[in-house]
C-alpha cells in the first residue's frame, strides 16, 4: 500500500515535470554553455589530444565533466526549496498529509532530477562528441554505470535532504545550500578529477562521501573497472543508508521545534 502511494506520487510528479520540458531544456542549455567554456579551457591545457594528465586523455576529461555537471546540477535547489516551504508556512500542509515528508520530496524531486539529468547529459554529450569524439564503453558495463549514476543522484538527494531539514530549525536555507554546493564542487570532484589534487588532498577527498556523488560514478564511466564498480556501488549504498538515517533523525528532531512563520 505504501509503495503504491509513493509510486503514484512519482508518476504525478513526472507527468507534471513533462509539462515544463521547455524550462528544463533552457536550464540544461545554460549548463551546456558552461561545458562549452570548460571544453575550450581543457583543450588549451592539454595542447594535443595525445597528452595524458593523471591517466585522463582530453576526451576522457571532457566526458568526465559532462557527467559530473549533469549529476550535480540535476536536483536543482532542493535545500532552498525546503527552506522556502518552512518560511512560507506551506510545510504545514505536507506535515498533515498521510505520507512521510522526506519520502514525498524524494519521489517528487527525482522526477525532475532524472529529466534534467537526461537533458543536460544529451546537450553535453553532443558538445563532447563534436569537439573530442566519443569514448569507449563496453555494452555490458552500461547497466552498472547507469546504476551508479542513479545511486549518485539518490546520494545527492540524501545529502540535500539532511541539510535541508535543518531549515526547520535554522530557517536559513540559502547559506546551507551555498556551503554544500561549494563542498561538492571541490571535494566531490565536479570541476576536475580528484586525481589532479595534491596527494594528501586527493586521499582525503576520495575518502569523503561527497566523492561518491560526482567523482566516482563519472570516473567509472570513462575508466571502467569491474573491481572499482563493485566498490563504488557498494559504498554508494552504504552512504545513502547512513545519510538517510541522519536525515530521518534530523527530521524527527527539527520538526518538533518548527515554528511556522506563515500561519
Amino acid at each position: 500500500m505504501e509503495l503504491a502511494k509513493y509510486s503514484a506520487l512519482a508518476r504525478i510528479s513526472i507527468g507534471n515535470n513533462l509539462v515544463y520540458v521547455k524550462d528544463f531544456f533552457m536550464s540544461s542549455l545554460f549548463i551546456g554553455i558552461i561545458l562549452f567554456i570548460f571544453i575550450q579551457l581543457w583543450t588549451v591545457v592539454y595542447g594535443t589530444e595525445a597528452e595524458v594528465i593523471e591517466g585522463f586523455t582530453l576526451g576522457m576529461m571532457i566526458w568526465y565533466l559532462v557527467l559530473t555537471e549533469s549529476i550535480v546540477t540535476s536536483p536543482g535547489r532542493l535545500i532552498e526549496d525546503i527552506g522556502a516551504e518552512v518560511q512560507s508556512g506551506t510545510i504545514a500542509q505536507h506535515l498533515l498529509k498521510p505520507y512521510h515528508y522526506l519520502l514525498f520530496k524524494y519521489v517528487t524531486t527525482m522526477g525532475s532530477t532524472v529529466l534534467r539529468f537526461v537533458m543536460t547529459f544529451i546537450i553535453g554529450a553532443l558538445l563532447a562528441f563534436f569537439f573530442v569524439g566519443g569514448i569507449k564503453v563496453t555494452l555490458w558495463s552500461v547497466p552498472i554505470i547507469i546504476l551508479s549514476l542513479f545511486l549518485a543522484l539518490t546520494l545527492h538527494y540524501a545529502f540535500m535532504a539532511a541539510i535541508g531539514v535543518m531549515a526547520f530549525w535554522l530557517e536559513d536555507a540559502e547559506s546551507l545550500y551555498l556551503l554544500y554546493q561549494k563542498t561538492i564542487f571541490v571535494f566531490g570532484g565536479m570541476f576536475m578529477p580528484l586525481d589532479i589534487f595534491p596527494a594528501w588532498l586527493e586521499s582525503v577527498s576520495k575518502a569523503l562521501p561527497f566523492s561518491y556523488v560526482a567523482y566516482y560514478p563519472a570516473h567509472l564511466a570513462v575508466r571502467f573497472d569491474v573491481n572499482e564498480a563493485i566498490s563504488v556501488v557498494g559504498m554508494q549504498i552504504v552512504w545513502i543508508s547512513v545519510l538517510s538515517v541522519i536525515a530521518w533523525a534530523l527530521y524527527r528532531f527539527c520538526v518538533k521545534r518548527i515554528t511556522i512563520n506563515g500561519g
